[in-house]
């Protein structure tokens, strides 16, 4: 049913809510202000994970985030690097 009403299945949305969980543990972790980088954390989440992390799903959770002020992302490509929100 909610795959009618959102477009997007249960298990995407639990996926989802677990990546944005581990991420956002994984900036407390980090500490400071400089943040971490993108691809470190694709890494570091795949490792935790038996389900490899896609990227585009890693990217929503990343911008949902922004939007909530939780996180800022700095830099392009290879270079960017993921910040705790001021929120």
């Amino acid at each position: 049913m909610g795959m009618l009403n959102t477009g997007t299945g249960q298990g995407q949305i639990k996926l989802r809510e677990d990546m944005r969980r581990e991420l956002l543990k994984l900036l407390d972790a980090a500490g400071g202000s400089r943040g971490v980088k993108w691809m470190d954390v694709i890494k570091s989440l795949g490792s935790q994970s038996s389900i490899k992390v896609d990227a585009v799903e890693f990217t929503e959770v990343v911008k949902g985030l922004e939007n909530e002020g939780l996180v800022t992302v700095v830099g392009e490509r290879e270079k960017r690097m993921i910040r705790k929100g001021d929120a």
